[in-house]
């Protein structure tokens, strides 16, 4: 696992991507937003991580859950997880790219049609 140093995005300079696994400040939050520093998927594509502000994120949680809002990712060396994880689609968010800390990993491109699908069913694109 890498260091929780910050991932400073100068204008023009792409410092992370889509795919990337990043530790995130996520705290102040407000009710029930997702709270800590914790690991998350780098969901922006990379133009706008390059010049934008803000990225968006997905958190990942502990554990294994059973529903169609979250996708299970298995640790391996690639992602850097140390632990079995879901991400928590009902949790995206855009961050401030302060907030953007040391990278972890990079998630493995099998999970992409399903985080695709998920996305879908939580935001309610597709009927």
């Amino acid at each position: 696992m890498l260091s929780l140093g910050m991932a400073l995005m100068p204008k023009g300079k792409l410092t992370y991507q889509r795919g990337h696994i990043h530790w995130i400040r996520l705290d102040p939050t407000v009710g029930a937003e997702i709270q800590k520093t914790r690991s998350c998927l780098i969901l922006q594509n990379d133009i706008m991580n390059q010049y934008g502000m803000l990225t968006i994120v997905m958190p990942f949680r502990p554990g294994h859950k059973k529903a169609p809002y979250v996708i299970n990712v298995t640790a391996t060396s690639s992602n850097g997880l140390d632990q079995d994880r879901f991400l928590d689609v009902a949790q995206v968010r855009a961050v401030d790219n302060q907030r953007v800390l040391g990278q972890i990993g990079i998630l493995e491109e099998h999970y992409w049609p399903q985080i695709r699908r998920t996305l879908d069913i939580v935001f309610g694109f597709t009927s």
